[in-house]
């Protein structure tokens, strides 16, 4: 194995990476593997891999209903497997943003119920892995789903769109307490 790859993934495996200098340097071995270096894939692969120190984690706002139409929903299906896919492949933005997700990131499966001002959120799990399709082509998500009781209605935060990616300062600040109890209310149980 190259010096230069080995010394890459000790610094990627000893979390010495940013998010943005992750998000940088797969990127980069993206580029460098389409144009031929297979030694690429062990630098994307390990990033796929790594979570993200907790502070720099995001939150991912995440339509599941294609079309806006709920009987098209695809949370149950997503949740049985384990995985969060976006197939809306038109919607360049949309799917940068969710090229950009990370191990460690927080997946909140959403339905705006009024418009341009509250979501109901149905399910929420970490991301466990970032997988790159070979049948497909595209990332999907692997992630470890928490299925509460109920559903809640909180205020929309701009979340329009399908992938609608926050802060971890932004969503402290917008969201009211039911929200981080929901969010937290298996954490709580499984210490009882």
């Amino acid at each position: 194995m190259n010096p230069q790859i080995r010394l890459a993934l000790e610094g990627i495996r000893a979390g010495k990476r940013t998010r943005t200098e992750l998000l940088k340097i797969r990127d980069n071995a993206k580029a460098l593997l389409d144009r031929g270096n297979q030694e690429m894939r062990l630098i994307i692969d390990e990033i796929n891999l790594t979570t993200v120190p907790p502070l720099q984690a995001h939150y991912v706002f995440m339509g599941f209903c294609p079309d806006a139409n709920f009987e098209n929903r695809q949370d149950e299906i997503w949740v049985r497997d384990g995985v969060c896919l976006f197939d809306f492949v038109e919607s360049e933005h949309q799917l940068k943003r969710f090229g950009e997700i990370l191990p460690g990131d927080t997946v909140v499966l959403k339905k705006i119920e009024k418009f341009g001002e509250t979501m109901c959120v149905y399910h929420h799990g970490t991301v466990t892995q970032i997988v790159d399709s070979k049948l497909t082509n595209k990332p999907y998500l692997r992630v470890d789903w928490c299925t509460p009781e109920e559903f809640i209605e909180v205020p929309l935060m701009a979340c329009n769109g399908t992938v609608d990616v926050r802060s971890l300062e932004t969503v402290e600040r917008e969201m009211p307490a039911e929200f981080w109890t929901w969010l937290n209310r298996e954490k709580l149980l499984n210490q009882s």
